[in-house]
């Protein structure tokens, strides 16, 4: 055993702060409660949503899962837990068509679509046709490598509105995938009394000029 190295340990001091929070008992007492209250919300959104899509499955990609659902947690993305809601899905190695609904601890509530696969250009000129009109205005695309990046910074997401126009398809071409997404910050004033459900299938509803067949 290396005494040096344990008697650096026990004799570094405590800080008030880190005092403050190992007495802090309330948040981890009410965090279950919350989490199942997230976890209520996403059954209930995913039985609004199936009842919004279902009369529309013709129109949608025929391997598009309208039946499955899953809602996964864990409890350190970045160090703070979270809960997702994949509904509707179409996972494989080369083709995706997922709508997923994360929130995500600290952070925010977040909408999001993902494509993948042979229509990708289809869905990207869509997009550009439709990114100037008002239900696109707050939708952010994701520029990282991997669709899985879910911090909300100017590396990893743009505005579509404020996308260069240029150089956009030629980025997701290369991406190859397109991921947008809409969020609500937990210090959104309009998070305490939102409707889940209704702000899942409006989303759904704003983005059917991409992903609608014609």
């Amino acid at each position: 055993m290396n005494f040096k190295r344990v008697e650096n340990i026990e004799s570094s001091s405590w800080s008030e702060k880190e005092l403050r929070l190992v007495n802090h008992v309330e948040l981890f007492q009410c965090k279950p409660a919350i989490l199942k209250k997230v976890e209520s919300r996403f059954f209930a959104l995913q039985k609004g949503l199936e009842k919004e899509i279902t009369p529309l499955s013709t129109n949608l990609p025929k391997k598009l899962d309208l039946v499955k659902n899953q809602i996964a947690r864990g409890e350190n993305h970045n160090g703070f837990p979270y809960l997702s809601l994949d509904y509707p899905q179409n996972f494989s190695k080369t083709e995706m068509f997922t709508m997923r609904t994360l929130f995500w601890w600290g952070h925010y509530l977040g909408y999001s679509l993902i494509l993948k696969g042979e229509r990708l250009t289809i869905y990207l000129e869509r997009l550009l046709e439709n990114r100037n009109t008002e239900p696109f205005q707050d939708i952010f695309v994701c520029l990282a490598p991997t669709p899985w990046e879910w911090e909300l910074n100017e590396k990893n997401y743009s505005l579509i509105s404020k996308s260069n126009a240029e150089e956009f398809q030629k980025t997701f071409l290369e991406l190859g995938y397109l991921k947008l997404m809409r969020v609500v910050t937990v210090t959104d004033e309009k998070f305490m009394a939102l409707n889940w459900t209704q702000t899942g299938i409006q989303f759904w509803k704003d983005l059917t000029p991409i992903t609608m067949e014609k």
